[in-house]
């Protein structure tokens, strides 16, 4: 059987891989937003091993840096808003940035008004966190409770779809249940060949809702990780990523080793080549024990 340099370096005792790749929201964190001692600890190890850890996340920047203080992590590089920004470890330069065509953006943010939806327009800012352009702060409970989490970034613009906004990266719609999922799946149809869309999971306040989300073409986790880190792309083979959704999807197929939780979805598990155990039995931790040996 061909034998790989990683398995090699198992068999060495050397550590095989050089990054780690790790979605958030279902992976690190488990459904009380929390991550355990286990999990903490093989991250630690990892980086004690020569990994360099890469979170990847839908969040914006201030809302990774909440959910990430006081945790005893070692020092990570960010990947943030589903891949369209990357940040340099410790947050404090940008490395990567994917912007929204001009043209395109206004004709989601039309279309997702036309069917009763609150479009939510993210303009690239940094340190202080993308603004958050919205038509009204009224709509869906659920976009209601995000807008409360983000407050100081929202801004009302009645106008929205006619603003000459600079450095767009994402367009998003909140909201629960199946009038909400049924006008999504109109808009995310109709736009599918322009631009990088999917409907995933969102939990905001203890609340299970959904984030319906639209981006430039070229965005991925795995794409704005190549932008941080280019050697990688002639590595693969030394990238481990882990990760539960639809925006996780590229980093596992590329990434050298990808591992879905089990709590991922279904197209994420096939796509994997090691299924782990789910965010709230340590998943995360069980993965990395087994892959580092």
């Amino acid at each position: 059987m061909h034998q790989t340099p990683q398995d090699t370096a198992l068999e060495t005792g050397a550590c095989p891989y050089r990054w780690l790749l790790v979605d958030v929201d279902g992976t690190l964190l488990d459904s009380r937003g929390e991550a355990s001692p286990r999990t903490l600890a093989a991250l630690r190890r990892a980086h004690a091993r020569g990994m360099t850890l890469v979170l990847a996340t839908g969040r914006t920047y201030p809302s990774l840096r909440r959910v990430t203080t006081g945790l005893d992590l070692p020092p990570f590089a960010m990947i943030t808003n589903g891949g369209a920004v990357g940040l340099r470890p410790g947050g404090g330069s940008v490395g990567y940035t994917c912007f929204l065509d001009p043209a395109l953006w206004p004709r989601v943010v039309r279309a997702l008004a036309e069917e009763g939806l609150s479009p939510a327009v993210y303009v690239h800012r940094h340190p202080e966190g993308p603004l958050i352009h919205v038509l009204s702060e009224r709509g869906d409970p659920h976009f209601e409770a995000y807008l409360g989490r983000h407050r100081a970034h929202v801004r009302v613009s009645p106008d929205l779809a006619r603003l000459a906004l600079p450095d767009v990266i994402q367009v998003a719609a909140l909201g629960r249940g199946e009038a909400f999922d049924a006008a999504s799946a109109r808009v995310l149809s109709r736009f599918a060949g322009e631009a990088r869309c999917h409907a995933m999971v969102l939990f905001i306040n203890a609340e299970h809702g959904r984030i319906t989300e639209f981006f430039a073409p070229e965005v991925s986790k795995w794409r704005a990780f190549l932008g941080l880190y280019p050697q990688a792309a002639a590595q693969p083979g030394a990238v481990v990523a882990v990760g539960d959704e639809a925006n996780d999807l590229e980093m596992i197929r590329e990434a050298g080793l990808g591992i879905a939780m089990g709590n991922a979805t279904p197209e994420l598990k096939a796509a994997a080549r090691r299924v782990t155990a789910d965010h709230d039995h340590e998943g995360l931790a069980a993965a990395l024990e087994s892959a580092l040996g």
